[in-house]
């Protein structure tokens, strides 16, 4: 039975005044996006996608998908009560579980929502890392839900990185940004080539995040960019 973890006032009032704060944060940036946009239902055509972003990039993930019906796997911990109290407010629902602790039954959970038709999302590398290092929960939740994994990436032109592992990203307000969402990528439900796939997962989400982290390089026009949070996002 995954525990319930019950925040201190501190941590309340520090979740219900940081979420807005980050919710204007995203307000201010320059967006773009490039890649599939649709995330598959509900309400509309195609299967519900199991989004893959690194744990560096959760933030702003979470932000841009907002209010998407998006179920998604988040640690056992107090870090992780915060983070499934921020992903509440911004409309997400949270599964608990990680790779540490309360897993199989996080990833049963999730895979549950997306066979009854919600979308999902978890961050391969976390809890703790290795940084950038995919765990084999992905792979069990797209087994069992059937569902296709679409990695994601995300990158600001200005960022602060935190001194965690991870080093999560904050962007700075008014800074250009980019999404970028990857190829799918369906798991066979049978047993077998489970470094193959892991493989496939892991170079796909290298490569976008590549994409995202020198988009900014590539002497791009500062101006152009759409001043939508979300742009061209289907629901």
């Amino acid at each position: 039975m995954i525990p319930n973890y019950r925040l201190s006032l501190p941590d309340r009032l520090l979740v219900y005044l940081g979420a807005p704060l980050i919710h204007l944060l995203g307000l201010t940036l320059r967006i773009r996006c490039m890649g599939r946009r649709d995330l598959g239902h509900p309400k509309g055509q195609g299967e519900p996608v199991l989004l893959s972003l690194w744990h560096e990039t959760l933030l702003m993930g979470m932000w841009f998908h907002r209010n998407r019906d998006i179920h998604v796997l988040i640690s056992q911990s107090r870090d992780g009560e915060l983070v499934a109290s921020v992903s509440r407010i911004f409309g997400c629902r949270p599964v608990r579980g990680s790779s540490t602790r309360g897993g199989a039954e996080g990833a049963r959970h999730l895979a549950t929502a997306m066979k009854k038709g919600h979308r999902g999302a978890i961050t391969p590398d976390g809890p703790r890392g290795p940084r950038r290092r995919l765990h084999e929960g992905v792979l069990a939740i797209a087994r069992l839900s059937g569902r296709p994994v679409l990695p994601f990436a995300f990158c600001a032109e200005r960022q602060w990185r935190m001194r965690s592992w991870d080093r999560f990203i904050v962007p700075k307000p008014f800074s250009r940004a980019v999404f970028v969402y990857g190829e799918p990528i369906m798991v066979p439900r049978s047993a077998g080539d489970e470094e193959k796939y892991r493989q496939r997962i892991q170079d796909e989400m290298d490569r976008v995040m590549k994409e995202a982290e020198g988009y900014f390089q590539r002497n791009l026009p500062a101006s152009g960019y759409p001043s939508s949070p979300s742009p061209g996002l289907k629901s």
